[in-house]
């Protein structure tokens, strides 16, 4: 009775310290291999929902996105700190650290990338993205992948181990069983009764196993040591397109069929190769083929060999994961690098990087290209008055014009703005000049309509040839932009073909000179006020005192330069916005200390502004902080803007003059006539003071046309309530003649002779 006692303690104890050690660590490990799961799906989403904050144009949909990308790290995190909190194996720790390390690198290029966004600048975003972050998050998914390979190890090797204790327990029995047969006839019963519950246990545990399989996202196929297709998961079926049932015994290659990139089919088995070598076999960028769905899956695989607890190869487990969605994330990345959003052409990186390919087969092969650099003329009346939405389709539409017209070889790029650049290959120049000569005729016919409106655009071009000596990539550019601003020099819509010796280009080339002395006058102060009256017509308004400012530049050698000297070249170079900075502060700080000399709230000063200060989103903003500053009286100034200027900025000009006039500035319409829409856009301009242009003045008296223009523009500015200014008097003639017309004021050399603000106060403070 002891004997067959202690042989059901003893059984009955190892069959429960088999069954118990086989669930907790069965269910250790499927919990594992769940949040390691979680993980995987949480960090492939975040970096998806990363990619489409940044192609998002919306700024809500990118805030959407951006709080779906934070939940998906939250995931992660749970799961990562769920998964630390169990009895892990020091090859796990070792793992999740390395996890951890790897991750935090990716999270600091996401946060750089974010950045970016917020920034506006989607294409270094994508650049970060593509060559930064999705490769360290590469390295994360291989790691959490080898940590679901050692946990199915570990499930593997669990039930190995829990055979083995049962084969021992189970002769164990035996060998008590022998010592009586009634013993053992109670023993086997007791045993095949435990027996079939270790089986039952073995079986759900075997069930888990297979429903966490179906439940990870990556494909799973087993293979026997054979290499014949044993197990399939959901996963696997979906992306080869078998069933298990008809997978199941068949050659590996049968079913999962992979092509290498340029579609050949892959005729090495990773099963195979894994088994022979007993090594794990990792391969990525493969393709396979669903026949059942007609799709192709881009993939990565990792193919390891399957042991028994002898060691005995039993079979092989190949896992591959579908890319496809990244792999195309990727390839879109690569496209907008190198690709203009709106028009689809070749950036200017790309372009440059065609260019240099250019330049290496003109020096290796001897062969000539040309190289043309274009500028829509007229573009910014488009954007101005009808929003950029109007800009961006009629840019659409013109290089849409432009291709069709084009060579097949022959290479259009976006390089900013309104501004293209053309590579012909193998093009001699006369030919070059046919193909421009044949877009500039197609743009200038073009018309583009808009809503109600009607637009005419043109083209300036600059052509350069390439040749084995033409210099860098750089020397091109600036060759053919160069040419291309002759081009608008000379009237625009045309075409200059660049040479060495041309002179118009030896003159631009000269206006550059003027640049480091501009820029010395602005920062030492060289540049100097003048000024000159603008005198009242009218006997009632004797006190009426009005002057311009004037601008001049001091040389080193004190000798006073006109504003024709340096004026055009920071025209051109856009310092005109530093020129009108200086004056404004230069004159207001004057004006401001010397209001205790005499009543400067008597005078009104008029201030000539450029276009491109008034385009200068700050430029407004900083007058009206002048004023505050000084505490000058807006009443007494005016502001001087062109009539070429104000039509080219239309709307930006209209809320200019409105803004400033809000606070007591007056505004003048200067060069009035010159343009060829004068009273077609005066309407819209609430300026206070209309000036005639000089042109049609300083020649009234002998020709009657210009006296008949003066007449008109006068007769037009007193109908809008307007007082006309008329510029060039140079004798009494003309003076008079503007008196008898009615015109309110008159300015030139035959009134007052400029001179030096300064000068001017002190003969005023003696009078």
């Amino acid at each position: 009775m002891a004997l067959m006692i202690a042989l059901f303690l003893v059984g009955q104890y190892s069959m429960e310290q088999i069954n118990s050690r086989l669930a907790e660590i069965t269910e250790s490990n499927n919990i594992k291999i769940s949040l390691v799961t979680t993980m995987t799906h949480a960090a492939k989403s975040r970096t998806l929902s990363l990619y489409r904050m940044i192609t998002l144009e919306d700024a809500f949909d990118r805030d959407d996105a951006y709080l779906t990308f934070n939940s998906h790290g939250a995931r992660f995190a749970n799961a990562r700190i769920a998964l630390l909190k169990m009895n892990l194996t020091d090859i796990e720790k070792e793992l999740l650290d390395k996890q951890a390390k790897t991750t935090g690198s990716a999270v600091e290029s996401q946060n750089s990338i974010i950045d970016l966004t917020i920034g506006e600048k989607p294409s270094e975003a994508i650049v970060l993205l593509y060559e930064d972050t999705i490769p360290k998050q590469e390295q994360v998914f291989n790691i959490l992948s080898d940590l679901l390979n050692f946990q199915q190890s570990a499930n593997n090797k669990a039930t190995l181990d829990a055979k083995d204790h049962y084969q021992k327990a189970k002769m164990l029995m035996i060998l008590f069983g022998s010592l009586a047969v009634l013993l053992g006839l109670i023993v086997a019963f007791f045993t095949i009764r435990h027996t079939t519950k270790t089986e039952k246990s073995l079986y759900l545990e075997k069930q888990k196993a297979e429903i966490t399989l179906h439940s990870i996202g990556d494909g799973v196929l087993t293979t026997n040591e054979k290499g014949r297709i044993e197990y399939l998961n959901p996963v696997a079926e979906q992306i080869t397109g078998w069933q298990l049932e008809r997978a199941k015994g068949l050659p590996l290659l049968k079913v999962f069929n992979i092509q290498s990139i340029d579609g050949s089919y892959v005729d090495e088995n990773p099963v195979e190769i894994a088994i022979t070598e007993q090594r794990i076999i990792e391969a990525a960028n493969h393709f396979i083929f669903n026949d059942e769905e007609q799709k192709q899956y881009a993939l990565e695989h990792t193919c390891g060999p399957m042991t028994d607890h002898d060691g005995k190869i039993i079979g092989a487990v190949l896992i591959f994961r579908n890319i496809t969605e990244i792999r195309n994330m990727t390839l879109e990345m690569a496209h907008q690098a190198t690709h203009d959003s709106l028009t689809g052409l070749i950036n200017r990186a790309e372009f440059e990087t065609q260019l240099e390919l250019a330049l290496e087969e003109s020096r290796r092969d001897d062969r000539n290209h040309i190289l043309v650099y274009l500028d829509l003329d007229q573009f910014k009346v488009v954007n101005d008055t009808c929003g950029h939405i109007a800009g961006d389709e009629l840019l659409k539409q013109l290089v849409q014009l432009m291709q069709s017209n084009l060579r097949r070889s022959d290479i259009l790029a976006r390089l900013g703005g309104d501004e293209f650049g053309l590579l012909l290959k193998d093009c001699p120049v006369d030919v070059a000049t046919v193909i421009a000569e044949k877009l500039r005729k197609k743009i200038k016919d073009f018309r583009f309509n808009w809503q109600d409106k009607s637009f005419v655009v043109g083209a300036s071009f600059g052509i350069v040839e390439i040749t084995p000596n033409c210099g860098t990539i750089t020397d091109l550019l600036s060759a053919a932009d160069s040419a291309c601003y002759v081009s608008k020099d000379l009237g625009r819509d045309r075409i200059h073909v660049y040479s060495e010796n041309d002179e118009e280009l030896s003159q631009r080339q000269g206006e550059m000179q003027w640049l480091p002395i501009i820029r010395d006058a602005l920062e030492n102060d060289n540049f100097c006020v003048f000024c000159q009256q603008i005198l009242s017509l009218d006997s009632t308004k004797p006190d009426d005192f009005h002057y311009e400012i004037l601008i001049r530049m001091r040389s080193e050698d004190g000798k006073i330069i006109p504003p024709m000297g340096f004026l055009p070249s920071a025209e051109r170079y856009h310092l005109m916005p530093d020129i009108d900075r200086w004056i404004i502060k230069s004159v207001f700080g004057f004006l401001n200390s010397n209001k205790e000399a005499f009543d400067i709230s008597l005078y009104t000063w008029s201030i000539n502004l450029s276009g491109q200060s008034i385009c200068d989103d700050d430029f407004l903003q900083f007058i009206i902080d002048r004023i505050e500053e000084t505490g000058i009286k807006p009443s007494s100034i005016c502001f001087e803007i062109t009539e070429t200027a104000a039509v080219a900025n239309l709307t930006r000009a209209t809320d200019f003059i409105t803004r400033l006039k809000e606070i007591g500035c007056s505004f003048s319409l200067d060069d009035f006539g010159s343009g060829l829409s004068s009273f077609t856009y005066l309407k819209n301009l609430p300026v206070d003071y209309l000036k005639i242009d000089g042109s049609f003045v300083k020649d009234m008296i002998e020709d009657e046309i210009d006296r008949a223009m003066v007449e008109s523009i006068n007769q037009i500015g007193q109908t809008m309530n307007l007082r006309t200014i008329a510029e060039f008097v140079e004798n009494d003639q003309i003076l008079q003649s503007l008196k008898e017309i009615g015109v309110d004021y008159a300015q030139g050399y035959g009134i007052h002779v400029p001179q030096a603000i300064d000068e001017l106060f002190i003969e005023k403070i003696k009078r």
